[in-house]
């Protein structure tokens, strides 16, 4: 039953973000070849009307790139509300499946499409900007840059690359199970509940960034005591990206586990 589950939310989600993503990397290849790579190649060759076309098409591609990243925050949380606390929620309780294997599915179906999202979203960048100019100059340059970031020689791009993806990974989970729990909070309410999952978020958000924060300004200051000037970036980076690691993974268990219980001892169906 738990894949029925993740097969309808991934229909229900992928319906509207497979097109506003599709439509972000069809223009940014559209770009690319048809502006970036003229303007590359003769940059002073471009008229007044192919400026104008140039403006459209950068600030269509601007619209296309805040829709696929806020519009997913939204479609998902929209999906959860729906399909949990609202008219259909009726629906949804009534299927015989747990709480706990509702939330699971829904967890997993909007971190795949939150990372999905930033990936997509870095890859269209990618289209645009990285031109083979760019990519010969970076290889010429790569192991110099590595050393100027405070990295040592052997620890390479591929590694720097996982470590990112890992911490995406884990974000992705945090800042959708950040979204459940901001709409859980906001039932609580007797009126006005999708303003009180709004007010939670933003609150939640708040403390989540202040904790973080200082936790960051401790873990730097720590690193600094006792280093040297050559050791220093890459302590401050292992470091820094430990504790990032282990806060989104505490805080993504602390609000899961605050969803969970707040969808099984206080659903509040509108």
């Amino acid at each position: 039953m738990l894949g029925k589950l993740i097969k309808y939310d991934f229909k229900a989600l992928s319906r509207y973000l497979i097109v506003i993503h599709a439509m972000l990397l069809a223009v940014a290849i559209m770009g690319r070849f048809l502006f970036v790579k003229r303007m590359m190649q003769n940059p002073g060759g471009l008229s007044d009307i192919g400026g104008i076309i140039v403006a459209i098409g950068i600030f269509v591609y601007v619209i296309l790139f805040t829709t696929a990243l806020f519009g997913t925050l939204m479609m998902i949380a929209i999906h959860f509300y729906k399909n949990i606390y609202s008219d259909e929620g009726y629906l949804t309780h009534t299927l015989p499946v747990s709480k706990g294997q509702l939330l699971i599915a829904k967890t997993i179906t909007g971190s795949v499409w939150m990372f999905a999202d930033v990936m997509l979203v870095t890859l269209s960048v990618f289209i645009l900007v990285l031109y083979q100019p760019v990519i010969e100059e970076f290889m010429l340059y790569k192991d110099e840059l590595l050393a100027a970031m405070g990295f040592p020689s052997s620890f390479g791009y591929g590694k720097i690359s996982l470590a990112v993806i890992l911490l995406l990974v884990t974000s992705s989970v945090t800042n959708v199970v950040m979204l459940y729990v901001s709409i859980a909070v906001g039932q609580l309410f007797s009126n006005h509940r999708v303003l009180g999952a709004i007010v939670a978020y933003f609150s939640i958000n708040m403390i989540v960034s202040i904790i973080t924060g200082v936790i960051g300004v401790a873990t730097g200051f720590s690193v600094f005591i006792g280093v040297t000037d050559e050791t220093y970036l890459y302590q401050f980076y292992v470091r820094t990206y430990l504790v990032s690691m282990a806060t989104t993974l505490i805080t993504a268990v602390g609000f899961y586990a605050a969803t969970y219980l707040l969808m099984k001892k206080k659903l509040n169906l509108s």
